[in-house]
């Protein structure tokens, strides 16, 4: 009888341990999982499918346009230290962060069809992005000096405005279907969610690749903050003129007052904040503890 106690609680026991040796989280924001998605977007969807609103559904559009060559531009500016990289961890999360930006990049330029479809002429602008990011900026180096790795400094700071921006799209923008459409409310939080999600990742290599990094992306961060405003309001214009003739003059003002105080108020939210803290010499990205919003997103998703 006793024999026969010990057997099953020694039983129950191992059992027990199996049990936690495999148990896995549901969700891991540090497994940085590539999702294989597959997003369309309805022609029937309005011209101004934000609210009925061309500023705010252009600022979106501009976004559309520069993220493809803004994500291939990420993954060079990582990839190029792969070799560097001895962390076995980085090393996939790395593999995984790549592959989350080429399908962004893929699914973004989808949203291409639509604009060309609606008479959009976007190929020179994009192409100009194209050339000032792999062309110019990622050709940045002076052999022997401290003048290096400035693709993988701006990468840095473009990823800190991508992942706030990802905040701020689950806490404060209204994506509900009544205001934007279903599949382009879908295309954006599912991209949001995966900023959030591997916002640590470039961060994680230009620390160990690059001793003086403080002191770059401190540099850096507000030549960047100038060039991405500055085209963002150069493509939102470039779209609004080409809208030229589906636009009513004597609205215009309400419509800029109701982006202004809504979609791009809600977008910078929290970003003053945490835009700033930055510069902090100890900073790092998960500091902001929102892998929250992720896991929410993810947990009914298909392809999560």
């Amino acid at each position: 009888m006793l024999n026969a106690l010990l057997f099953t609680k020694t039983n129950i026991m191992a059992t027990s341990t199996a049990k936690t040796s495999t148990d896995k989280k549901a969700y891991d924001p540090e497994e940085i999982k590539v999702r294989r998605v597959n997003f369309s977007f309805s022609k029937e969807n309005p011209r101004f499918y934000y609210k009925n609103n061309p500023f705010s559904t252009h600022f979106i559009n501009v976004l559309h346009i520069v993220f493809p060559t803004g994500e291939r531009f990420f993954v060079n500016s990582v990839l190029k230290h792969q070799k560097s990289i001895t962390d076995d961890k980085l090393k996939k999360q790395v593999r995984n962060f790549c592959g989350q930006e080429g399908i962004h990049s893929s699914m973004h330029e989808r949203f291409w069809n639509i604009l060309k479809a609606n008479g959009y002429n976007i190929q020179g602008f994009e192409e100009h992005i194209d050339r000032v990011l792999h062309k110019i900026v990622a050709k940045i180096e002076v052999e022997g000096t401290r003048i290096n790795n400035i693709d993988l400094a701006a990468t840095v700071c473009l990823e800190h405005f991508t992942a706030l921006f990802g905040h701020a799209l689950f806490a404060h923008v209204e994506t509900q279907p009544e205001v934007v459409p279903p599949d382009m409310a879908e295309l954006f939080l599912w991209h949001a969610a995966e900023e959030i999600e591997h916002k640590n990742v470039a961060y994680d290599v230009f620390q160990k690749v690059d001793e003086g990094e403080h002191r770059k992306r401190v540099v850096m961060m507000p030549i960047v903050t100038a060039l991405l405003y500055f085209y963002l309001s150069v493509g939102t214009i470039m779209l609004m003129y080409q809208d030229r003739k589906h636009l009513e003059l004597t609205k215009l003002p309400k419509q800029f007052f109701d982006f202004a105080t809504g979609l791009f108020s809600d977008l910078h939210s929290d970003l003053i904040k945490e835009y700033f803290s930055f510069f902090k010499k100890d900073f790092h990205p998960s500091e902001l503890n929102d892998y929250h919003y992720a896991e929410n997103f993810f947990k009914d998703k298909a392809y999560a």
